[in-house]
Formats: C-alpha cells, structure tokens, sequence
C-alpha cells in the first residue's frame, strides 16, 4: 500500500537525520523533495500545493520542542499535514451515518465500473452484519446482468439477502428508482435496517448515467450516497469524484484495491477536490478485506512508521479466543509442536508477513536506525519467512500426536520418518527442532512476565503511545534520543 511514496518519505527523513538545525534553506530543498515524490504518487497539482504550503508555514514558522531534534520536529509537521490532508482527526465525520434501528438507513453505492461498487457493496453488506445490522442488498445495474449475478453469488456467500435478481421483478418495475422504492417498502416490513442500494456504473460518466442516479436520489432520499474510487487511477480520482458531487452530491467515499499498486494519488487528491470524507476502505479481494477509514492510520503507514491499531483491531476480530486459550497454554507450561502450529496458524490470520511487517512499521524503524533495507531486500526477507513457515507446518503436521505433544520422545529414526512424509530432509527436521528448543527456552523465560497480565486488557490510549507511528506524541523510542530502549545498540554495517 503506496509502497513507492513510503519509500521516498524515508529518503527525506533519512537526508534530515543527524542535522542539528534546520533553516530555510534545508525546508525548502526538503519541500522540493516531498513535491517531487507526491507528483511521482500522481497527486493532483491541486493537493501537493495546499500541503506543501501548509508544511512550509508550519516548518518555518513553529518553535523547537524541547528534547527532540529539528529532523524530527519537521517529520511531525509532515505527519499532521498529511493526516489533515486525508481528512483530519474528526473521527466523527468518517463513520457511516446510521439511523437508529427502527428506520432503514439508505445506502446509495456511486462509482464508475471497475472501481469495484458491487464487491463493495457486499463488503459493507457484511461489516454491518457482524457490527449487529441486518443489511438488504439491491441489484440497481439493471443493463448488466452478469452485475446482478455477481451481488446474487456474493449475497449468498455473506447471509444477506438480495432484492431485485428475479427476471420477473425487473420486467414488472422497469426502472431502477421503482426497484429501490419497493426495496426499502420491503425492508420497513421485514426489519431490515440498512438498505444498501447498487446503482449502475458506466466506463465513464455520461448524461444517462447521472439522470438514472438523479431520480434515485431524490426519489428515496438517502442517508449516505459513497463514492466507490479505484485508488489505482490517481489524480484522476479527483476529476470522477468533482463530477459525482457536484451533480449528485456525495456523503463519503470509499477506496478500493488498496492492496494494489496504489501510489496514493487517489486517496490525496479526491479529499482535497471534493472536501468529503473517506470513509472505508478496500485492501483486497476477500470479503474481510474491508474497514473504516482512520486519516491518522493511514498517514502512519503512507509515513513507514505502521499501523498497529489496525494490526491489534483485526487480532481481536480474528484470533482473539485463539489468543486466550494459547495464553492458558503458555501459563501452564505446555508449549509443544502443538502450541508451536497453533502460533503459526494464529499468524497466518492477520495476514501475510508483508502486511505484518508494514502495519508494525519495522521499515520505517529500520531505516531510523540507519539499516537501510530497501523494498526488494524487504520482499526477499519475507518470501523467505514464508517459504520457512510453509515448510514448518508441513513437517509438524506429518508427526504424530504424541510427538506433537511430547517432543522429548523424537529420535533419529522418528526424524527420518517426519522428513520422509513432509518431503523435506532430515536436517530440516533438525534444523525445526533446534528452534523449537529456543522458542520454549524463550517462551519459559517469558512465563513470569504474562503471569502479570494474566486477565489484564491493554487499552487503546496503550496501544496508541506504543505505536511504531505515534509520532504526534514522540513516544516513538527510534524517534526520541531521550529514550532508554536501544541504549548499547550498535547498527550493523551495510557490506
């Protein structure tokens, strides 16, 4: 996720380290560089001069704070513009204006085609769901069938149902707006509170277009009208959400393909065009692969520094009982292969070990440290993490039970064996043993500290002062040389 306007922030920060004083020589050739990587993320012209003229106000004109330094006091301004940029700290304005239950919230879904409106669609179906809703889906594309078929397949996949797929249903109504009128008749009286209407996309937009979504808006009169942007196409975003707005008016929008090769052009630019809120967003192709948009995350992340939040708010989502009973396990004593594979499977929930790797920030606190690792050598560390992880798994899983449980018992011969079924060599199997032994060492050694949490939860203002990217408050240890935690570490040199 805008992997190319990462790395370039870190060049900048990596060129202002160690300085002592910056002056207004050093902010502007610094300036020069942030307008240079933001119009390599095909930023609009628009955008890049409102923050870059914000940054400068700000770097030339604010005293120093005491204990850090100037390098890392311009870094802060970058952070606080950029996340004002995104659409600031108001964390009110991003949520979805959902009426109470007792009357249907409208949800009309804007967007040219390919943006993704119809997987979206049945994203925010389901995040609803699981927040206690009982959504209906409305299939409003009624020029393009296969577009029906697929919010049909996806409502099934999901729970959810679809109004409006039956031939007969759209012969009988013929147009859209009759359908999403009927649709919220239906779901006043079978209690669905959320109504998330599909509306047609065009391959650009066009007269026709924009007079079918007319009549549906002021027709049914929604409570959100978003706009679903492909954060691929860049600036352009700006062009396609001023047209929906200023013709339709838009509530919020939503970014898609955000796992793609996003350089951030989309999300920067359509904020400031439009002045709306993003309001969700979508890091990939699977259903889960969608959530609310934090402007303080995301600057974090765009900034190297991770998004740990995030990171915790999907352990909770998805390994919590997990972590709660491995915990129970860790207590008593009992790590084996058994716990050993349960760790592996419980990361192997949040993600791949890229994603992992990015949301802790650990490239943004590598280069702080002057390791410079570069995104290929980021990419080959990984692959190779997950390649080891992969074969791991497939040797524990061709022991026994009782090996699993009770490694002690594990001989040569029974090595030999556990290579032979996982396809692997006998020295792999060595090798996995040899780690396991530490990881329990490491694991016994820790027994006393998780003793002290043992039914403690750790709050979210914790979670904030220990995020890689908490840079608005400097409790970031690599950023702070106050800081106690890498006293004695001495950066390995790069060959």
């Amino acid at each position: 996720m805008f992997d190319q306007l990462t790395e370039k922030f870190q060049e900048i920060f990596k060129s202002l380290r160690g300085k002592s004083v910056i002056n207004e020589e050093n902010i502007e050739a610094s300036i020069l560089e942030v307008k240079r990587a933001l119009i390599d993320a095909d930023v609009s012209l628009k955008a890049i001069k409102t923050f870059t003229n914000k940054v400068r106000e700000k770097a030339i004109g604010e005293a120093i704070i005491k204990g850090i330094t100037p390098a890392q006091q311009f870094i802060k301004i970058i952070n606080d513009e950029l996340v004002a940029l995104l659409g600031g700290k108001d964390v009110a304005v991003q949520r979805l204006n959902i009426e109470e239950k007792s009357k249907p919230s409208i949800i009309l879904m804007l967007g040219l085609q390919g943006a993704g409106k119809t997987t979206t669609c049945a994203k925010l179906a389901s995040l609803l769901k699981k927040k206690g809703r009982n959504p209906l889906l409305v299939a409003l594309d009624l020029k393009r069938p296969a577009a029906i078929e697929q919010l049909k397949i996806l409502g099934e996949q999901i729970g959810v149902l679809v109004y409006g797929i039956s031939e007969d249903v759209r012969a009988y109504h013929g147009k859209p707006r009759q359908i999403a009128q009927d649709a919220i008749n239906y779901a006043k009286q079978n209690n669905h509170d959320v109504v998330i209407l599909d509306s047609a996309g065009r391959l650009q937009i066009d007269t026709e277009l924009m007079a079918e979504l007319l009549l549906i808006d002021r027709t049914i009169q929604p409570t959100e009208k978003l706009l679903v942007v492909d954060s691929m196409i860049g600036q352009e975003a700006a062009n396609v959400g001023a047209a929906f707005n200023t013709q339709i008016g838009v509530t919020g929008i939503v970014l898609t393909k955000l796992d793609g090769d996003a350089r951030g052009g989309a999300a920067l630019s359509i904020v400031e065009e439009i002045q709306k809120p993003i309001k969700l967003i979508g890091t990939g192709e699977k259903i889960d692969d969608f959530q609310e948009f934090y402007p303080e995350r995301m600057a974090s992340r765009i900034l190297g520094m991770g998004d740990v939040l995030t990171l915790v708010e999907k352990a909770q989502e998805k390994i919590q009982e997990d972590v709660a009973a491995f915990h129970e396990t860790q207590l008593r004593g009992d790590f084996n292969f058994e716990t050993f594979l349960q760790a592996q499977n419980m990361m192997g929930k949040l993600g791949s070990f890229s994603g992992v790797f990015n949301m802790m920030g650990m490239g943004g606190m590598l280069n702080q440290l002057g390791i410079n690792m570069n995104k290929e050598t980021q990419e080959k560390m990984l692959s190779e993490n997950e390649v080891k992880t992969k074969k791991q798994k497939a040797m524990i899983q061709s022991m026994t039970g009782k090996e699993r449980r009770n490694p002690n018992i594990l001989t040569p011969a029974r090595n030999r064996r556990i290579a032979h079924g996982s396809g692997h060599k006998e020295k792999d199997v060595e090798k996995l043993i040899s780690e396991f032994k530490q990881m329990k060492k490491l694991m016994d050694q820790l027994k006393p500290f998780m003793q002290m949490f043992q039914g403690k939860n750790m709050s979210q203002d914790m979670l904030k002062n220990m995020m890689p990217g908490s840079i608005g408050k400097m409790q970031n240890p690599f950023m702070n040389p106050q800081s106690n935690m890498l006293k004695g570490f001495k950066p390995k040199k790069q060959k």
